[in-house]
């Protein structure tokens, strides 16, 4: 997801706001907007890699059910052609 938007501190913080995302959310959202791993993710949060990963899987879920209603909130790029163009 980090590569798929283009992560300004404007966009996190709309994106925190508009989708009423908990702590856990928030802080995955932020600290993978500054390059966190994963596994570093995982570690801070005192939980497993995979939860992580499906905590990620929700919030694009998330992003991709509120951005079409968004001001500010651009749409995912979802695959590798559409993040060359």
């Amino acid at each position: 997801m980090t590569k798929q938007v283009i992560w300004t501190k404007q966009i996190v913080e709309a994106f925190i706001s508009e989708a009423y995302l908990n702590e856990r959310q928030a802080f995955i959202i932020r600290t993978r907007a500054k390059g966190y791993t994963i596994a570093k993710q995982a570690e801070a949060l005192s939980i497993s890699v995979d939860q992580v990963n499906k905590d990620i899987a929700k919030l694009k879920k998330i992003y991709d059910s509120i951005q079409p209603d968004s001001k500010i909130l651009p749409v995912r790029k979802k695959n590798s052609k559409e993040l060359h163009k």
